[in-house]
């Protein structure tokens, strides 16, 4: 991929087929979860999934099968599983950082991971920014 926009777009485009044909989700219902202040990119797609005016004002009709949910709500992403069964993902930096460097509570990922297995959910997780040096340190050489 030449960037994280294109990298999330792909992560979409694979949930969603392995939806259609590992999951069995309603043909042209398949949702993908992201947390509320996630940032992966500026395109159509990427503007209309975001809770940020700035970069969805004005630019629609965005692309559709997109559901937000509080970052590191854990009780709140359970909710949207069980209430929506043509979810085929659950998207999400590691650290956000479209606001400040958010870090959520200790075992959140863990918890994420279970909730997704249970309800057959694919966990993607947007590394990009993370990769460079958003924990501190470059994770490439």
């Amino acid at each position: 991929m030449n960037t994280g926009c294109e990298g999330g777009e792909t992560a979409v485009k694979i949930a969603r087929r392995w939806g259609y044909t590992v999951k069995g989700v309603t043909p042209n219902k398949a949702t993908i979860v992201l947390p509320k202040g996630c940032f992966w990119g500026r395109s159509i797609t990427a503007s209309g999934a975001c809770d940020d005016p700035s970069r969805y004002t004005n630019f629609g009709p965005f692309t559709p099968g997109f559901k937000l949910v509080k970052y590191n709500d854990i009780k709140a992403l359970e909710k949207m599983f069980i209430s929506n069964k043509d979810i085929v993902g659950y998207m999400m930096e590691p650290i956000l950082g479209e606001q400040g460097v958010v870090i959520p509570d200790d075992g959140y990922y863990k918890e994420v991971s279970d909730l997704c297995k249970k309800y057959n959910v694919l966990f993607i997780c947007d590394e990009v920014q993370t990769g460079f040096g958003r924990t501190g340190k470059m994770m490439c050489y």
